[in-house]
């Protein structure tokens, strides 16, 4: 998902220490968030963990939004006829990378919720899995912003292993 935006045509031109800022703090902050929101309202200082924890959710939207329009996110998401020849093998191996990463969490995530129906069924041990909308909700927007975002993330980051700025 690439938001392109009539000031700037090609996204938001980030350092590569800007954009794997927004990158930690969308990847670190969500889910940070999410677990601080799951804090029983009986609990001491409730309150003020599930404000701090809707705070984080809110930073990491933020972030995503500044991503969304990023010139890394355009590399990410554009048609290959708008990218030269270098943005097009850089965006072809982000996109690799981020299939396998993806589907390597989807399958952890679907073993996971396997072996805790198994453990829960014989009273082994009880494990967390999500029960609510609002669980469920969370999972879902947390598993969009990740599909969306793990391209250009990847991108951020090969910039130093590669020392090569995507953005050049």
């Amino acid at each position: 998902m690439f938001i392109r935006s009539a000031a700037r045509p090609f996204g938001r031109s980030l350092s590569p220490a800007q954009a794997r800022g927004l990158v930690i703090a969308l990847y670190a902050f969500y889910p940070i968030g999410c677990v601080l929101r799951l804090v029983p309202e009986t609990a001491d200082g409730a309150i003020a963990l599930n404000t701090l924890g809707l705070g984080l959710v809110l930073t990491a939207f933020v972030a995503f939004g500044l991503l969304s329009g990023s010139s890394l996110q355009r590399q990410a998401q554009e048609d290959e006829p708008r990218l030269d020849e270098r943005e097009v093998a850089q965006r072809n191996r982000a996109a690799y990378q981020a299939h396998f990463v993806f589907s390597g969490a989807a399958l952890m995530g679907l073993i996971y919720l396997a072996l805790r129906e198994d453990l829960s069924a014989s009273g082994k041990l009880t494990l967390w899995a999500p029960t609510t909308g609002d669980h469920w909700s969370a999972v879902f927007w947390g598993s969009a912003m990740l599909a969306l975002t793990l391209p250009a993330a990847i991108l951020a980051f090969q910039t130093s292993r590669d020392g090569v700025d995507p953005d050049d």
